[in-house]
């Protein structure tokens, strides 16, 4: 008679645990809806702005900015480093012949490495619609991770991104000529130098290409 008391009490227990513990396991397991868009850049518009000395510009090749719940998730960029072109010299002859030493072995090497990249690791956001970026900038195929802030907004299916001045040590890629730091200098650079700081800021208008929703279990 006391087992089967004893039974009745085990299973008794049971039950009340189970009930219990169903409306905690219902909530714990709610949907979370999770939405992506992707924005395709504008080549035409988009821009990024160089100053090393002197003044420029240069265009995109192509680029995506892929946003998870209207933040950014993941930036990816193309740079065409064939666009190089100044905008301070007003001297036709020395603006040519500035644009084609970038363009030439040795600075960007452009016609062997005619793209650079950016590909973004992680993004936290600061406040609002800025946000602090990191991420390689791949020039040579070898990529140096930066840091640098920026700002995104969006109106409609159209996205804005703007950074903040970035700043680059050109040296990091091996690009020592006119350096003062160059290790073995040739002839011509005894007497002038170029500095190794490269600042840059981007100037980016996207347009959303698709968007889809998924729902996480947690």
């Amino acid at each position: 008679m006391q087992l089967i008391i004893r039974i009745i009490l085990i299973i008794s227990v049971l039950g009340l645990f189970v009930f219990a513990s169903k409306p905690n396991g219902i909530k714990n397991f709610n949907n979370q809806k999770i939405s992506f868009s992707t924005y395709v850049i504008d080549t035409a518009k988009s821009k990024i702005h160089w100053n090393c000395h002197h003044l420029g510009q240069l265009k995109f090749n192509r680029g995506s900015i892929i946003m998870q719940n209207n933040e950014p998730n993941e930036i990816n960029l193309t740079i065409d480093m064939t666009s190089i072109t100044n905008s301070d010299i007003d001297n036709k002859l020395l603006q040519g012949t500035l644009e084609n030493v970038l363009k030439s072995v040795e600075f960007f090497n452009t016609e062997k490495y005619p793209e650079a990249y950016f590909e973004s690791h992680l993004i936290t956001k600061i406040d609002k619609n800025n946000y602090n970026y990191e991420g390689d900038f791949i020039i040579f195929e070898n990529g140096i991770c930066q840091n640098f802030k920026g700002s995104i907004k969006i109106v409609e299916d159209t996205l804005y991104f703007n950074t903040k001045t970035i700043t680059l040590d050109r040296t990091d890629w091996g690009i020592f000529y006119l350096s003062a730091n160059n290790p073995s200098p040739k002839d011509e650079e005894d007497s002038f130098a170029v500095t190794d700081t490269l600042l840059i800021d981007a100037h980016i208008i996207a347009y959303r290409k698709n968007k889809f929703t998924h729902y996480s279990v947690f």
